[in-house]
């Protein structure tokens, strides 16, 4: 039989199937199970559950959390054993030991034993494992270690023909991933103006490289697994105090993607390696409680210790033979906190909580160095964050109908890090050149970083007063108030390190609830929020305290931050083209040339870090928030069962030029039931959710006197007409203005139902269909600059210089979903039955994000050749389930 014939004759059977149970979910109710006897309801019953799953195909996605480990069969089993004194009777000892899905890496067991009102002891044991990729692949050997390297016969990518020579040690030479594809290496390129074929040399060159590399390639499974133990106990001390006490291990192993790039040649060079995990996370609670006839008190000891098995990552250098690069991972870490909570009755309807925590969490792992770290003052961060919280709230009932309740929450992230100055340079990028402050740090290239860490510190005071009145039969109306204030801060820095330094936010809800019948109720809620911010644009410098130095021939011992303050400018500089020019020899000329952005070498980092004016983080930005939900539930008939809710949300924020300026989302849902009788029932529903956000930028480019591309000036499209009048106006150009419109809708639809007792009461059967169906889609505006490489020297006259290129929309991402599940129960005899399932699960999607990780993709990033998930996986089951007491 053909693939083919043998799909048909799938899809044949998979109706056939569900035709027949569909009839048998319509047929006439089998005889009621008799009633339970005394024994029944007294005593617990145990069950032993044993069966075998058969898996068509192994697809990460598919099988993301679900524990399947291959495709094939796998032996599943569920116990749940109980014993101890019956409920009549005189001991109130009880034992429980339950098991779920033993076999699959989603399985746990756990056991618990006691004496009601004396005392219980739990155990625990449970494993889940994520896979997340099978469709990985890198050249690199040592997966699962942390310690990657290349094959002895790996050679360096090129495309011959725009790289001549290949790249000794320590030099860049022409390492071109591309060159992976021999499409690529094949095709013609354009090299000064002219479009050049690959010579008969280049063409055995870039042959030679593939044959070499492509099979070094090899399929790694991306996946992670955590085991945890666990050991509980509680104790009654007495009829009013109770001790408890909980330890649980976690061990967490596994591989995951990490993007990594080096700068050891100055050019970016990126690979997707497999990062190990390898974590231990052992958590620790105490508790002491007090029940009393007004007063209830619990204080608790809560411990977590992190430990991260593996230090860091070392990779060779894919571009560069004999280099390699080392990342640090995770650091180790502890955190330790006492709390106490109390709740008072002052009367049956008028209580009081408090609650109060203090909590210490530290990190000292040593720091790993090498030559692109040559300043680190101390061997670790001595890292040290003390939290503090108090939650009070009184809530009361004077009258009847009427409900109050008034809170306050204070919550204090106070970082006590030391502040200490390190220079490093980017991704084990080698020196160059002399820093303008090495006279403070001898030494340092003009590349290096010299910063300083910023321990973020944040206190907040949140206060709401809530009430909740029944006006009237079956309506009430709730309504509330609520204002927060948040302070950050750095304690330690030299200046300012927060975009804002204090957000206060108000918001008022309201909620009606009508219930005017006993078979329908209805509530519609809404929501304002108005969050206010004082936003700080030269924040960035506290990263950069060399921005506080004189550097070389600073113009009357002038330091970058003392002209930002003379002159009233952020890091962005003058909002401003190239003319007028700033006066020669001035302090704004040498921090300003051109009136461009304040250089970043003259604040000691490699990087531009400064901010547009009117860029605002949506986190830590004026907000308007508007919320509107709304839920009907109707019980049209004694059969049928309607529900339905609608959310809306609605974010704006005003005051953002640059960065996330509105977000916007609703969603609906409805589904209903039909159940003729208690055997038998019939759900469909579908819901529909969109998702909006608008985000705008701009693509800054310095001013510049350049008026020509090769002696061509004209330029095709943008907002000038010349090379000189744009270079001219370059910080201004509302042509490099540009905005991105993103949208996800999702739609899904399904049913589901269910059929009881048939075949004499030995029977039931489930089962369930959905199908969702998503698109993601971004819409952007603006654009930018290209020079056509057309315009070089003996080119016609009048050939055009630079064209303006528009932003277009990219691709649509669609993903659509199916699932198909059945199930039935056979009951053998009073104490035996057979389980019996079916799943279908099949996705297709296409996403452009992958189009990168092909061979040829992209230039500097190793391909992995990971692809969008589509996948068409059907799971079988057959289990027999044994039951006593």
């Amino acid at each position: 039989m053909t693939n083919h014939s043998h799909s048909m004759h799938l899809r044949v059977s998979v109706l056939a199937v569900r035709a027949a149970l569909a009839a048998m979910l319509l047929a006439g109710a089998g005889a009621r199970a008799a009633e339970p006897t005394v024994a029944e309801l007294t005593t617990p019953a145990s069950s032993v559950e044993l069966g075998v799953l058969y898996v068509s195909d192994r697809d990460a996605k598919a099988q993301e959390y679900n524990g399947v480990r291959d495709k094939g069969t796998t032996l599943v089993g569920n116990v749940d054993l109980r014993g101890g004194g019956p409920y009549d009777g005189d001991s109130a000892f009880r034992w429980r030991v339950q098991g779920r899905n033993i076999g699959l890496n989603s399985g746990s067991l756990g056991a618990q034993l006691g004496v009601q009102g004396q005392y219980r002891i739990d155990l625990s044991y449970d494993e889940l494992r994520r896979n997340r990729s099978d469709s990985y692949q890198t050249p690199y050997l040592g997966a699962g270690t942390n310690v990657l390297t290349l094959p002895g016969t790996w050679r360096v990518p090129l495309v011959p023909r725009l790289s001549v020579v290949a790249p000794a040690a320590g030099a860049a030479g022409g390492a071109n991933a591309r060159g992976l594809s021999g499409d690529v290496t094949a095709s013609s390129a354009r090299i000064a103006g002219v479009l050049t074929a690959p010579t008969a040399a280049q063409a055995t060159t870039a042959a030679g490289i593939q044959a070499a590399d492509l099979p070094l390639f090899h399929s790694v499974l991306l996946s992670t697994e955590r085991r945890q133990y666990g050991v509980g106990l509680a104790y009654e001390l007495s009829r009013q105090w109770q001790f408890t006490a909980n330890v649980t291990q976690e061990h967490k192993t596994g591989l995951k993607p990490m993007g990594t790039v080096t700068r050891y040649t100055n050019a970016d060079m990126s690979a997707i390696i497999p990062d190990l995990i390898d974590q231990d996370t052992q958590q620790f609670t105490l508790g002491l409680n007090f029940v009393g006839e007004k007063l209830n008190v619990a204080t608790t000891y809560h411990g977590s210790l992190f430990t991260n098995n593996v230090t860091g990552m070392t990779w060779a250098n894919w571009a560069i033979p004999g280099n390699s690069q080392t990342m640090s991972s995770a650091p180790s870490n502890q955190f330790h906190q006492f709390a106490v909570t109390g709740t008072y009755a002052f009367t049956p309807s008028t209580r009081f909580t408090a609650n109060a925590s203090y909590g210490r969490a530290t990190q000292n792992q040593a720091f790993l160095t090498d030559t692109s770290t040559p300043l680190v003052p101390v061997a670790s961060l001595h890292g040290l964050v003390v939290s503090q919280a108090v939650n009070l709230k009184l809530t009361s009932r004077p009258m009847k109908n009427l409900s109050l309740a008034a809170a306050y929450k204070f919550d204090d992230r106070d970082n006590r890090t030391p502040v200490n100055t390190y220079a490093y340079y980017d991704a084990g990028e080698l020196k160059a050149g002399t820093s303008v402050f090495a006279g403070t740090f001898p030494g340092l290239g003009s590349n290096s970083n010299i910063n300083a860490n910023r321990p973020y510190s944040r206190r907040s005071h949140l206060a709401s007063l809530d009430a909740d009145w029944a006006f009237l039969p079956g309506q009430a109306l709730k309504a509330g108030a609520e204002f927060q204030k948040i302070d950050r801060g750095c304690s330690g820095s030299w200046i300012a390190c927060v975009d804002a330094d204090q957000t206060r936010e108000s918001t008022l809800r309201a909620e009606w609830r009508l219930n005017p019948l006993a078979d329908f109720n209805a509530r519609l809620s809404a929501s304002t929020a108005r969050r206010t911010v004082d936003y700080n644009e030269n924040a960035f410098l506290a990263l950069v305290p060399a921005a506080n130095l004189v550097p070389t021939g600073a113009p009357g011992g002038a330091s970058a931050y003392a002209t930002l303050v003379a002159l009233g400018l952020t890091g962005y500089g003058p909002v401003q083209g190239l003319n007028p020019l700033p006066t020669p020899g001035s302090a704004q000329a040498f921090y300003f040339a051109s009136n461009n952005a304040l250089s970043n070498a003259l604040y000691g980092n490699a990087n531009r870090i400064s901010e547009l004016p009117g860029m605002r983080r949506f986190n830590l930005a004026n907000r308007n928030r508007d919320k509107l939900r709304a839920a009907v539930n109707w019980q049209a008939s004694e059969t049928i069962s309607v529900q339905g809710g609608l959310d809306y949300n609605d974010d704006r924020y005003n005051k953002s030029v640059y960065g996330l300026t509105g977000a916007r989302s609703w969603a609906l849902n409805l589904d209903g039931t039909w159940a003729p009788t208690d055997d038998l029932s019939l759900t469909l529903y579908a819901t529909t959710e969109d998702q909006r956000s608008k985000s705008a930028g701009n693509t800054y480019t310095a001013n510049s006197p350049t008026a020509a591309v090769n002696g061509f000036t004209a330029i095709s499209g943008g907002c000038f007409a010349t090379i000189a009048l744009r270079n001219a106006s370059n910080k201004t150009d509302p042509c490099l203005n540009w905005t991105a419109d993103m949208r996800d809708k999702v739609d899904t639809l399904g049913l589901s139902a269910t059929r009881k007792r048939l075949l004499g009461g030995a029977l039931d059967l489930s089962g369930g269909l959905s199908y969702s169906l998503a698109h993601s889609d971004i819409g952007m505006t603006g654009g930018n600059y290209v020079n056509n490489p057309l315009a070089v020297a003996g080119a016609p006259a009048g050939t055009v210089a630079a064209f303006y290129i528009p932003a277009t929309a990219l691709p649509t991402v669609k993903t659509q979903t199916t699932e198909l599940k059945l199930n039935a129960r056979y009951t053998l005899t009073g104490q035996s039955a057979l389980r019996i399932g079916y799943t279908w699960q099949h996705m297709k999607s296409n996403d452009w994000a992958y189009d990168g990780m092909q061979v040829g993709g992209l230039s500097g990033v190793l391909p992995t050749s990971e692809k969008a998930f589509n996948y068409n996986v059907h799971t079988a089951g057959l289990a027999y389930i044994f039951s006593f007491r």
